[in-house]
């Protein structure tokens, strides 16, 4: 399968799941990579304490037989930043430079969570390994969220290093404090990778092997849904699994809906990886370097009876929604209680690449762990594949492409008898109304407008062309290049002389351009959104009679 192109524009950074990704950054290098400044070199190192990783694994093998989250590190909790640790170094044109070490010895991921984190206008914030092999950053103001919280996704070894620029103009504005450093003590399949170079020492991939790939032929018509489904670092050493779903409003509000199970709390340093997958059917032998990431959410709403949680994502977004970039989907739903006929999960076991699993029969209700009676849906039985701790919370999808519940436990696992390969979903239909407020349901926030309806099909921001309200056969309207960095023409060719209209509208129905034109049957017009900011946008065109609408994407 081919890479999304505009993925490619934008992203080329080399990820793996149980390491760090394309994060949202700004790019280039820290300061003192630079040959014949006057950078401090020598950085001192706090080294986090041992801790028992024989209990924690003993642990694991029991809490793995559950679909629970997926533990892959253990916390260190810590008080470190700008004020109390690390050096600071004053550069000869008045900047400085602050530089943090950090080893927890033994690890083979390195995960970090801020509690007061805010990047002044300029600043940059920079976090390598020691070999300086692997860089995430510049992290700035496109970082910064209101609850002032931030963290990153895994970084590769057991060291790594903080570096913080600050322009003279902006001295002691910045805020840098970290809460978390998780020493990551098992990866995929205990993944190992050879910072020398960029090939793993050994195959990719711990989920089980009957597990697959989201891009083999069982997914060639789930090519929309699987782009919106995200892979869930909560509580900064466990994974889970969620997805983006669709609001009746259709404007690209970035909820996700996964596992009440998969955490209560530190939502604001979620860390939500996207288009983490292999691009064709077989397991990679490296890492794939498609995988973005955004961090930062807020808990929208929960209920344990379906084991439902949504969240939506807050850090990251351009024009209120995900970057285009990632190129996302909002799946589509149904809160009516009727069994599919047939399902498909779409997840991430064990922290794996994102995987399909197929039931080709009707689902039944049920009820899991305690819940009320009817509460759950049950697979009928897994006729491909199955799901793995990691994949709770994953979406459950009928046989019209709308989910209908997400996963909370069950009892497959490769290799088991066909009679255990069931799994269990809290029902999207009881998670609808919920406990009846706000809090605690889906509908308040997927029908704000409480259109009442029943079933939504999926969304897609990027789809195009879309054209609304069909013009007269004689008329052609044509808008070009698309996407494009800013620069836009429009093409008219009338039926007849008529006043016009060009308007650009952006994702939240904001005029941000619009030219007049008087008595004009055609031309080639420019509109120029150069200093608009990279998303979605509408360009309307319209006289006293037609009207037509095209959705645009503007990357810079």
């Amino acid at each position: 399968m081919k890479r999304n192109l505009l993925s490619v524009l934008m992203f080329s950074a080399v990820l793996f799941c149980n390491t760090a990704n394309a994060q949202l950054s700004q790019g280039g290098m820290p300061y003192s990579f630079s040959s014949g400044n006057d950078a401090k070199q020598a950085i001192d190192f706090v080294n986090m304490p041992t801790f028992d990783l024989v209990a924690l694994q003993t642990e694991d093998a029991i809490n793995d037989l559950s679909k629970g989250p997926f533990r892959f590190g253990y916390n260190h909790m810590v008080n470190m930043g700008l004020s109390n640790s690390g050096t600071w170094t004053s550069l000869s044109n008045g900047d400085r430079l602050w530089q943090m070490g950090l080893k927890s010895i033994g690890a083979q991921t390195l995960n970090l969570a801020f509690d007061d984190f805010f990047m002044p206008e300029g600043a940059k914030l920079f976090i390598y390994n020691a070999s300086k092999s692997f860089v995430i950053g510049a992290f700035t103001s496109i970082n910064n969220q209101e609850d002032k919280q931030f963290a990153t996704d895994l970084i590769p070894g057991d060291a790594v290093i903080l570096e913080y620029y600050e322009p003279a103009n902006v001295a002691n504005k910045g805020k840098i404090n970290l809460f978390r450093v998780t020493h990551g003590y098992r990866g995929v399949e205990e993944y190992v990778r050879s910072f020398a170079g960029t090939e793993a020492e050994k195959s990719f991939g711990g989920s089980g092997t009957c597990e697959v790939n989201v891009n083999c032929a069982l997914g060639t018509n789930w090519q929309n849904e699987k782009r919106s489904v995200v892979c869930l670092v909560s509580g900064g050493s466990e994974f889970c699994t969620g997805a983006l779903v669709n609001d009746v409003p259709q404007d690209g509000k970035p909820y996700i809906l996964t596992a009440n199970h998969c955490g209560a709390s530190g939502f604001g340093t979620w860390v939500f990886r996207f288009n983490w997958e292999a691009p064709g059917c077989s397991d990679p032998v490296s890492s794939p370097s498609t995988a973005q990431s955004l961090t930062g959410g807020v808990h929208r709403s929960f209920s344990a009876n379906s084991d439902f949680s949504l969240v939506e994502i807050t850090g990251g977004l351009v024009g209120g929604t995900v970057p285009v970039a990632y190129n996302p989907y909002f799946a589509g739903w149904s809160n009516i209680d009727v069994p599919a006929d047939s399902a498909w999960g779409i997840h991430h076991p064990s922290g794996d690449i994102k995987k399909i699993s197929q039931a080709a029969n009707a689902c039944i209700s049920s009820t899991w762990s305690g819940t009320p009676a009817n509460s759950h849906w049950q697979v009928g039985l897994w006729t491909t594949a199955c799901t793995e701790p990691g994949s709770s919370g994953s979406p459950l999808f009928d046989q019209n492409h709308r989910i209908v519940g997400q996963l909370h436990g069950g009892p497959s696992a490769c290799g088991l008898a066909s009679s255990s390969m069931n799994d269990v979903y809290g029902k999207f239909s009881l998670s609808w109304l919920g406990g009846g407020t706000a809090a605690t349901q889906l509908k308040a926030w997927l029908d704000p407008a409480n259109t009442g309806a029943t079933v939504l099909d999926g969304y897609d921001p990027s789809a195009l062309p879309t054209s609304i309200n069909k013009v007269d056969a004689n008329t052609m309207v044509n808008v070009y290049p698309n996407p494009s960095n800013g620069n836009i023409n429009v093409e008219l060719k009338l039926a007849s002389s008529q006043n016009v209209s060009i308007k650009v509208m952006n994702i939240l129905g904001e005029t941000v351009s619009i030219k007049m034109l008087s008595n004009s049957s055609s031309g080639n017009y420019n509109i120029d959104l150069s200093a608009q900011a990279e998303g979605i946008y509408f360009v309307e065109v319209k006289s006293a009679t037609e009207k037509s609408i095209t959705k645009i994407i503007v990357i810079k």
